[in-house]
């Protein structure tokens, strides 16, 4: 059965409604979505500008006890992101030696970047990625007080542990790379809001989460731009799927569309 993503939290859902946040559901009591605005559910890569000063605002006067014992490690924190960057320096180094990401290749920063997110490697993630959107996931690691070792598995990856199960395994089947005209490279640099875009080519992807709680496809068109060090993702969105008779019966009709239309 196909699924959709939420325009308003980013999970994956499959009925008419989103079952974790209620997005779209019809004006009737939503469990699920009284818990997300109690607990602030939404991911924080799916947040406005707006929500995420909240968030921090609340999250930093939640730590401010755990803040204070942290300057105690300040010197030896140095060192660990002294240890970190010359770590992420070895694996992007390797990656080249070793072929996996090459100058000429417009996909294997989309491979490195699921297989990232499966490994939980913060260093090859970002390595994939244009320079203008990793500096924004940058920012969250700041604001939020979190590291790059543990962003991936306690922020980034928690809700996928929580729908698929820990250890859960991603695989991408990609097009063949189409490079973009001018007309919707133009579409694509305004509905990005990424400024530096250079020979844009967009990939389709049939994306499959497997775990121990459960598999779910997704289908997504990635584009990616010919940045220093090779191609980089830029935007990603998911398509149209259409609901199925069963899936309206489950609650009403809904009428948006997909995510980037």
């Amino acid at each position: 059965m196909a699924t959709r993503i939420c325009k308003s939290c980013g999970a994956e859902y499959k009925g008419d409604y989103c079952d974790k946040c209620g997005y779209g559901k019809p004006d009737i009591s939503s469990k699920a979505l009284e818990k997300m605005k109690k607990e602030g559910a939404k991911p924080v890569r799916f947040m406005t500008p707006e929500e995420k000063e909240a968030y921090y605002a609340e999250l930093k006067k939640q730590n401010e006890g755990k803040r204070k014992a942290k300057k105690k490690l300040k010197a030896s924190k140095g060192t660990v992101l002294a240890t970190l960057f010359l770590a992420a320096v070895v694996i992007v180094v390797s990656l080249f030696a070793s072929g996996t990401i090459s100058l000429g290749s417009k996909t294997a920063a989309i491979e490195s970047y699921f297989q990232a997110i499966q490994d939980k490697d913060y260093s090859a993630f970002s390595a994939a990625l244009h320079p203008q959107v990793r500096s924004e996931y940058e920012s969250d690691i700041s604001e939020l007080g979190a590291t790059k070792d543990n962003y991936m598995k306690d922020y980034y990856c928690k809700d996928l542990d929580e729908r698929y199960g820990e250890g859960f395994t991603i695989k991408a089947e990609l097009s063949d790379p189409e490079k973009l005209n001018d007309e919707d490279a133009k579409k694509i640099k305004s509905e990005s809001g990424v400024s530096d875009i250079k020979s844009p080519y967009k990939v389709d992807a049939r994306v499959t989460f497997s775990g121990s709680k459960q598999t779910e496809t997704a289908d997504l068109t990635i584009y990616v731009s010919n940045q220093s060090g090779g191609y980089k993702i830029f935007y990603l969105k998911a398509a149209e799927i259409p609901f199925t008779e069963a899936e309206k019966n489950q609650g009403g009709t809904n009428e948006e569309s997909s995510e980037g239309e």
